[in-house]
């Protein structure tokens, strides 16, 4: 029976109050319970024990900072913000007003302010490095704005705990941390070339023992850089050592040997 009673949540227990009460006293409480105390419960946001507020979307929507708006929130992966100190820039006429009163997390990233839509908080659908500005974005929110609760949708349960989706997402982020890492590896190993273009001489390549704006004790020779699985290519600057890789090519008309490099697109496929 103890069990059973832990599991009762606060807004259960003062219903059943309620409830009792409205049986034992006159018709007139009751009646006052039924038209006001009621439906007062179930219209205000739930809160857990540790006092976070739980949001349905339409509970959130109601906090747009319109006029009879009860304050000024929005969300980003299912974490609620009070942004009224941002009211310039979040409420009615603000840039970002589109954000207020949901979670409209993609859009960050997009920039579609036109189309609410039930994917916008759906960042699944973003590729790796957007993701990870999504995440830039919410340590933003986390670190200027008051968190005021959690969104109960694709991020949250009604519990306030996390869904499977948003083991995912954790999942997907570190994917693309893991990524980024690598990225930065292979730039440090083949740094971007300078790069200059006009139209009478063509692009011009060149290195430096500061080509890529972090320098090292080597110079390089340009060389064409492909990454795995893609067709296209950049200029990396590529220590004599490291000249065998697989994935480079020489710029044709070049000297392989030289630290610069005046390549003509017309040249290099052969057309006049």
């Amino acid at each position: 029976m103890l069990s059973l009673v832990k599991k009762v949540s606060v807004l259960q227990c003062l219903m059943i109050i309620v409830a009792v009460l409205a049986m034992w006293r006159p018709v007139w409480l009751k009646d006052f319970c039924k038209d006001h105390i009621i439906p007062h419960l179930l219209k205000s946001p739930a809160k857990r024990e540790s006092g976070e507020v739980l949001f349905t979307l339409d509970e959130l929507s109601k906090y747009n900072g319109a006029n009879g708006s009860k304050g000024l929130y929005i969300a980003i992966m299912g974490t609620v913000y009070d942004v009224e100190k941002g009211r310039k820039h979040y409420g009615p006429g603000g840039s970002y007003h589109f954000f207020a009163g949901r979670d409209a997390t993609t859009s960050f990233i997009t920039g579609e302010f036109e189309q609410v839509t039930d994917e916008l908080d759906d960042v699944l659908q973003l590729a790796p490095r957007d993701l990870l500005s999504v995440v830039q974005w919410k340590q933003f929110y986390d670190k200027e704005y008051k968190h005021v609760g959690k969104l109960i949708g694709r991020f949250y349960d009604s519990r306030g705990g996390k869904t499977k989706y948003y083991g995912y997402a954790e999942a997907r982020i570190e994917e693309a941390r893991e990524e980024q890492k690598s990225s930065e590896r292979i730039k440090e190993e083949f740094p971007p070339c300078n790069t200059e273009w006009s139209a009478e001489s063509g692009s011009t390549f060149w290195c430096t023992s500061k080509s890529g704006g972090k320098e090292r004790n080597w110079v390089g020779v340009p060389r064409k850089y492909f990454e795995v699985g893609r067709s296209d290519y950049r200029c990396a600057c590529v220590h004599p050592d490291r000249l065998n890789s697989a994935n480079l090519k020489e710029f044709s008309g070049c000297d392989p040997t030289a630290e610069r490099c005046v390549y003509k697109f017309e040249e290099a496929t052969g057309s006049k």
